[in-house]
């Protein structure tokens, strides 16, 4: 999506995660010098930079302590001086206030030390009662960091009477009076203890969508979300209209909710708990959990028990409980479903097993066609399970009052089995049964043992679970359909992204094409050498106060021009970001669906670069963006430029009506009609003015006053199309004017989506496909997959999707998304953290979740238009440097790196994509920076040449890597060692192997699929390797991959 739009994914995410482990750093908006050189040139570290063995003291401080901004490893400001005694050390004074802080090693986050010295860990918490020259010392062997000041002692013991401070944290605090949202140490919203260790906070809130979380003593070390997680996610509330919201905790449980959802009780509501075992001091039970399942705590000696449960306005609820053995029984009582539970430790929860990557355990694997059984096993303690239950939900994708659409499985159906105990083994009893998901769908799985105790999926990527008393993640499993097949020509593709204004100028009649971006802002026309600049991060760069309307000249007649130099790249598929005529630079904001922006050319240039491109074998995607459209499109017409009568048009006229002749709705409508018509106005046979929300309610944005409307996350020149008028959606019918416009034409007149296959296209990349209406994307697929491409091929229908994909999957929407998620674990964990084994981790949930026909289509990136470029952040970049030169990061380090992300991507399923630029040496911070322009006569010729090597490995043995099977056969740290192997029959197989660390290492990989003898030959080399008692030993320089092709 658009730049905002990524500004706005990476806060979301850093505050999702708690600020993670390494915070985000704040934006820079420092002026930098105007881009000119080349971007092969080499250069050396800025004079009092962090070197690479530097401590830096991290963290909320920073600023405090001189340096530009918070939270960057990479400020000398805040290196500590050693002590030659094994220590590093920086005294600095802070003023009054909470901090939190960490250790990061060599100006990056790729070595970094939190609480007691954990690599990677916790933010370390200190909070000031008054101001103080703070001593940090970091200790060179344990990597902890301790600090002392004076009267430290009497401040601790201050802050321990005064007890914990729990702060709601958010973004509702400003409305709370707050100076900003997310800040865990304004008290304005600290919530007040009202007993039981339960706290509550109440104000009023406008309607709107909020996020927030709890935060403990004044900073992100201790924070609780969504479920009572540590660091868990943000808990979402939606207001349709202003009202008051109590928020509730409890310090105990650290579940969160609020009143919209929940109603607390207050003692005299409280169930009470009674028994054969006589008096309970304080018999009420408590909803620590703030869902009612309320609780009790009594000690009891092994026997059975009559217990008793009142609740007033309920009928008591008697029951016979056996205990056994003597200990502390906890008694939960669900209010809803009048039942009773009694944990008396019986289970053993070390002894409770399930593990859902080994066939042990679950078989298949992988997801499965519809009606395939699959078979789950689980482990308990010998003795200590009577009943084993598995309980199977088929969930519903629905939005539940908010944008996007998720599965839900609280909302789907629910199917539960009994379990048959089929043997005992080292002293645990193994549990088993078998079901058969009859229709596709996205499904999840949980064990019940003793109607007491749930098994299922804990937060960490696949295999293993947790033992919860309730509301444990089911495991998943993706059932997919029948006759579910994706494109084979995207599983052979390498593919090439083009953001078109910034990739090559090949028509320079067309660079003046038009006066204004969006209403009337001007358009800001840059060379070609300079840099992309938006106000809201580089104001003084800028030129003017308006956002993503600076053009730099590049077109469809460019691209057209350098197809040879693409197909010489080994190029075989072209994603193009939107051609849409649009008002600003990125194009997401259309202006009118039928059209190609002016800026980029005509149909007759369209034409002709498909002509071209089909000459090729080569295949175009292009960018479809069917959830929203511009405030300046002829669709909504707010700056009342168009003929046509657009919604905004439309409404703001009705509503002046009403308010200042005071007419009703249905009068002022039809003067409205009649006003526009005398105008010499049209409305529009598709009757857009009903496709938006527009409020009768007057506000103002950075473009004037205006009427609300319903506006694309916050960003005011992007509105989406309400989601009941889509074709099947929850709240829409089989047929609407929209659904026709889009899909379906009328008339003899072609939908849009269908429209553009007549210019050419191959196949959608469809935008924020998770917030349109999932029924929608199966009407398109049914459409779209009932025509051939222009190749003569099935077309290819991609999601832009962030996280797990796999609703999508099931085999009536789409064939393959952005592949995030790989981005994440090879460029995130394993390049820039050198963690191989959580890499493989997170790609093995994809590998089972996603079935083998979007598997293998997955459109596979290390970088795109809306994220940091791979070559600065594998070089440590910052982003937050908005503008970035060689001295901010190490451009050689990120080199190497990048060769190694090529090499991976080359190697494993999916469709590799390049962003345009990457393999010419192009860098850059995020998202506008990352859209600088293609470095024509200034490219890294050495990195091309790579490029085209190992993607003339993947293109000359399509039968292993785009079709044949992957397995890991070694992720340890710094190695990460893959094997391919055809499945044609032919016995063809590869192996990819990638050492990201700075020294050579030997590496010994198991090879027992292959016989001793077997000779592999490195296609980037030369070298060869011979398995040798079931084993493969490599050689691998630093930072160094290899493509070893059975001989």
């Amino acid at each position: 999506m658009e730049r905002r739009t990524f500004l706005r994914r990476a806060v979301g995410m850093s505050l999702t995660l708690g600020l993670m482990t390494a915070p985000f750093a704040a934006w820079q908006t420092e002026v930098l010098p105007i881009f000119s050189q080349s971007v092969a040139e080499a250069a050396a570290p800025a004079a009092g930079a962090v070197q690479k063995d530097d401590v830096v003291l991290v963290g909320s401080l920073q600023d405090e302590l001189g340096a530009a901004k918070e939270w960057d490893p990479a400020d000398a400001k805040t290196i500590m001086k050693s002590d030659g005694k094994g220590h590093h050390v920086l005294i600095g004074h802070l003023p009054k206030g909470n901090y939190d802080f960490k250790i990061a090693v060599g100006g990056s986050w790729d070595v970094n030390y939190g609480a007691n010295g954990e690599a990677g860990g916790k933010n370390i918490p200190l909070r000031l009662l008054a101001d103080h020259d703070v001593t940090f010392t970091y200790d060179d062997a344990t990597h902890a960091v301790t600090y002392d000041y004076a009267g430290k002692d009497a401040e601790e013991k201050a802050l321990a009477a005064e007890g914990r401070s729990i702060v709601l944290t958010g973004t509702m605090q400003t409305k709370a009076g707050a100076k900003k949202d997310w800040d865990p140490s304004d008290t304005t919203t600290r919530m007040k203890a009202i007993g039981h260790d339960f706290y509550s906070y109440k104000m009023k809130l406008p309607a709107g969508t909020y996020y927030y979380k709890i935060s403990v003593n004044g900073s992100w070390a201790e924070n609780y979300g969504l479920g009572g997680n540590f660091d868990g996610a943000n808990v979402q509330l939606t207001l349709p209209k202003a009202q008051e919201v109590t928020f509730y905790y409890n310090d105990k449980s650290h579940h969160i909710t609020d009143s919209t959802s929940y109603t607390f009780l207050s003692d005299d509501a409280l169930p009470v708990i009674s028994g054969s075992f006589g008096d309970v001091k304080d018999p009420l039970m408590q909803d620590q959990m703030l869902d009612h399942l309320f609780q009790k705590t009594v000690p009891l000696k092994k026997g059975d028990y009559t217990v008793t449960v009142t609740m007033p306005g309920a009928d008591a609820l008697t029951q016979t409980v056996n205990v056994a053995k003597d200990g502390d029984v906890t008694f939960y009582y669900d209010s809803k479903a009048k039942h009773l539970i009694a944990d008396d430790g019986r289970i053993r929860e070390d002894k409770v097993y399930h593990d859902s990557w080994s066939t042990d355990y679950r078989a298949p694997f992988e997801a499965v066609r519809e009606g395939t059984p699959l078979k789950l096993s689980l482990a308990t303690g010998a003795g200590d399970v009577t009943n084993a239950k598995l309980v199977v939900y088929k969930a519903k994708v629905t939005a539940n009052g908010g944008d996007e659409y998720n599965p839900d499985y609280a909302d789907g159906t629910v199917t539960t089995y009994a379990m048959t105990k089929t043997g005992t083994k080292d002293g645990q009893d193994i549990w088993s049964v078998a079901f058969t998901p009859q229709t596709y769908g996205l499904y999840g799985y949980k064990f019940v043992l003793n109607d007491t105790k749930e098994y299922g999926d804990d937060a960490k990527p696949g295999s293993t679970g947790e033992l919860k008393l309730r509301g444990v993640k089911p495991y998943q499993v993706t059932v997919y359909r029948r006759d579910f097949k994706t494109p084979d020509w995207a599983k052979e593709a390498v593919c090439y992204q083009i953001f078109p204004d910034r990739f090559f100028n090949g028509d320079k009649s067309n660079d003046y094409a038009r006066a204004n971006a969006r209403g009337y802002q001007p358009v800001q026309h840059r060379k070609w050498s300079e840099l992309p600049a938006n106000y809201s991060k580089t104001p003084a760069a800028d030129g003017d106060k308006w956002e993503c309307n600076d053009f730099f000249g590049g077109d469809i007649a460019g691209i057209t021009q350098k197809l040879d130099y693409l197909q010489g790249l080994g190029v075989t598929a072209i994603y193009v970001n939107p051609i849409y005529n649009a008002c600003s630079n990125h194009r997401y904001d259309a202006v009118d669906y039928g059209t190609i922006d002016p800026f980029l050319g005509n149909f007759q240039d369209l034409e002709t670069l498909s002509a071209e491109m089909k000459k090729r074998g080569m295949h175009l995607i292009m960018d479809g963006v069917y959830n929203h459209v511009g405030d300046d499109s002829i669709y909504f017409d707010r700056y009342g430029k168009y003929k046509t009568v657009g919604a905004y048009e439309y409404w703001s006229r009705i509503y002046d009506l009403m308010n200042d002749k005071h007419l009703t709705e249905a009068a002022a409508k039809a003067e409205a009609r009649k006003e526009l018509e005398a105008e010499g106005q049209v409305f529009s046979p598709w009757h857009w003015e009903n496709w938006f929300e527009i409020r009768n309610e007057k506000t103002q944005d950075m473009m004037g006053k205006k009427y609300a409307y319903h506006d694309w996350q916050g960003y005011d020149s992007l509105v989406p199309f309400k989601d009941a008028d889509y074709p099947g959606s929850e709240q829409g019918t089989v047929q609407s004017d929209l659904g026709d416009y889009l899909l379906y034409g009328r008339n003899g007149q072609k939908g849009v989506i269908m429209k553009w296959f007549d210019e050419g296209l191959s196949g959608w990349r469809l935008d924020v496909a998770k917030e349109v209406p999932p029924g929608f994307w199966a009407d398109v697929r049914k459409e779209v997959k009932s025509i051939k491409n222009a190749n003569g091929d099935d077309p290819l229908l991609l999601g832009e999707i962030w996280q797990d994909g796999s609703q999508f999957f099931t085999g009536d929407t789409f064939d393959s998304v952005m592949n995030y998620k790989l981005s994440f674990a090879l460029g995130d964990l394993f390049l820039n953290k050198g963690d191989a084994k959580a890499a493989d981790d997170e790609l093995k949930v994809l590998r089972q979740n996603y079935p083998k026909e979007a598997l293998y289509d997955l459109m596979n990136i290390v970088d795109s238009h809306d994220t940091v470029r791979a070559l600065y952040k594998f070089g440590s970049g910052s982003d937050g440097v908005s503008q970035p030169t060689k001295k901010d990061f190490d451009y050689k380090l990120g080199k190497e790196r990048l060769k190694l992300a090529a090499t991976f991507l080359m190697g494993y399923p999916g469709m590799p994509t390049i962003y345009y630029g990457d393999e010419a040496g192009q860098y850059g911070s995020g998202d506008p920076d990352c859209r600088r322009t293609y470095p024509w006569g200034r490219e890294d010729k050495d990195l091309i040449a790579y490029y085209k090597k190992v993607i003339g490995v993947r293109n000359a043995h399509k039968n292993i890597f785009s079709y044949g099977d992957v397995d890991t056969l070694k992720a340890d740290g710094d190695i990460y060692v893959f094997a391919r192997t055809a499945i044609d029959g032919s016995h063809d197989a590869a192996i990819v192997a990638l050492n990201r660390g700075t020294a050579a290492q030997t590496v010994s990989v198991p090879a027992a699929g292959f016989a001793d003898g077997t000779s592999f030959q490195d296609q980037l080399t030369g070298r060869e390797a011979v398995v040798k008692d079931g084993q493969l030993t490599l050689n691998l320089g630093a930072n160094q991959g290899m493509m070893l092709v059975k001989a």
